[in-house]
């Protein structure tokens, strides 16, 4: 008799599931944010207000692309 298992089920299973999902969500942020600081149209204040982060991580991040 096989046994059968619902990996769906699984908490260990979904946990690491959303954390790839938040993992890519916040890449895919810092890619939004990389890319307005290269339009140079917007401020910090405003990327900021728009990608729900702070000024300073904005500050940060801006900091660490022209190392």
């Amino acid at each position: 008799m096989p046994i059968t298992y619902d990996i769906e089920t699984d908490y260990l299973y979904n946990e690491r599931i959303l954390k790839g999902i938040e993992k890519g969500i916040e890449k895919e942020k810092l890619l939004v944010i990389e890319n307005m600081l290269k339009m140079t149209s917007f401020s910090i204040k405003q990327i900021a207000k728009i990608s729900g982060t702070t000024e300073e991580e904005v500050i940060d991040l801006k900091d660490s692309l022209t190392k």
